[in-house]
């Protein structure tokens, strides 16, 4: 069930990518909007019903337990942290079977705005602070999710400056991050339909683990975020340790450089990065099969209440931070139901990654495989900021 769960929740995620426009810094959540529709599913009919089982990607009669089993992972994993929570009108009836196809303790009454907004804030650890959906009187049920990740990482950055020789960051004195490490196949190179893909994974405790991936200066953001993606279960055409001297991929050289011994080492500079981002899900209303459950026109979701129901609003706030130390993203989704002293000696082989233009960040779930975030970098962070 967990698999059929994981592997619905990351294609919705990939789909979703293919939306986004890039000229700002962008991330999406498919794991934070997934359980909302899996818990759905079984409580519309029709149309609507089919198309929230196609883009949950398994059948409506299995997916309030799939999404169950996914919620648990997410609230039990460490470092991550998850809740569902749903807020109902005292004058609607909702039918007992799908409250009760909820976790333990998720209803409550709806109340006004600030009650949701304080919710969010104390799910995220003050990392989110509002519901990004309002509560107007038309508003009869509230369906939210909060997904918090954090980790630190197993081999820190050290903190400094990151200039781009060239580019669209060209010049720009970016807050730069620097590591070097002994695993050169911590770095792989992907062969993809846009061109090469640079892939780098930084390993965070607690399973969690975050790929940047770069490809070259024109191939598409949405391709090079689903590299990365899909580098878990995709063959590698080069891993860092079969580059030789003198070779190249997005992103990487390879030379020989100036160390205390010849081990050979990777090098990865990129700029520290905060992504926010909002959106509107039912602008994009057939990747998360909303089209037919937000028609208010009539019933749409029999199975919550025998009060006529759909979805009036869908919305999904998010934040996710790379730094020296670690990385950390909240996600709230709501949907709304409305009627560094000797001279060097040695000559390593140095395989560097130098994220100095835009590039695509993937945060995982290790043991789950379980995307949490994926986005786009289109400008690091200042430095001094």
């Amino acid at each position: 069930m967990i698999d059929t769960a994981v592997a619905g929740a990351n294609a919705l995620t990939r789909r979703w990518v293919d939306t986004l426009g890039y000229e700002a810094s962008v991330a999406v959540s498919g794991a934070g909007v997934w359980p909302l529709l899996a818990y759905l599913a079984p409580a519309a009919d029709g149309a609507g019903r089919d198309e929230l089982s196609a883009a949950a990607g398994l059948a409506a009669d299995d997916a309030a337990g799939a999404a169950a089993a996914l919620v648990a992972l997410l609230g039990s994993a460490p470092g991550l942290r998850a809740a569902i929570g749903a807020w109902v009108h005292p004058r609607l009836p909702v039918r007992p079977q799908w409250r009760d196809s909820l976790p333990p303790g998720t209803v409550g009454v709806l109340g006004e705005q600030a009650q949701l907004d304080a919710w969010v804030r104390e799910q995220t650890g003050g990392l989110l602070d509002k519901l990004p959906i309002k509560v107007d009187a038309e508003t009869l049920l509230v369906l939210a999710s909060a997904l918090v990740a954090r980790t630190r990482w197993v081999q820190p950055f050290a903190d400094g400056m990151l200039v781009a020789a060239a580019g669209p960051w060209s010049g720009r004195r970016l807050a730069g991050l620097h590591r070097t490490t002994a695993d050169r196949d911590l770095l792989a190179v992907y062969e993809t339909p846009a061109g090469p893909v640079s892939v780098l994974t930084v390993q965070g405790t607690d399973g969690i683990e975050v790929d940047l991936a770069i490809g070259l200066p024109d191939a598409p953001a949405a391709a090079v975020i689903a590299a990365g993606i899909d580098a878990p279960s995709a063959v590698p055409a080069r891993r860092g340790s079969q580059l030789a001297e003198g070779e190249s991929a997005p992103g990487v050289t390879v030379s020989l450089g100036w160390a205390y011994d010849d081990t050979p080492r990777l090098q990865a500079s990129l700029p520290r990065f905060t992504v926010t981002s909002s959106h509107d899900l039912l602008a994009n209303a057939d990747v998360f099969g909303l089209r037919t459950v937000s028609d208010l026109s009539r019933q749409r979701l029999p199975g919550v209440s025998d009060h006529p129901l759909g979805v009036g609003a869908a919305a999904q706030d998010l934040t996710a931070s790379f730094t020296a130390e670690g990385f950390e993203a909240a996600v709230v989704t709501a949907f709304g139901m409305r009627a560094g002293s000797a001279p060097p000696s040695g000559r390593p082989l140095q395989v560097r990654l130098l994220l100095d233009r835009p590039f695509g960040f993937v945060a995982r779930h290790r043991p789950s495989g379980l995307v949490l975030v994926a986005g786009w970098v289109a400008q690091g962070a200042a430095a001094g900021s």
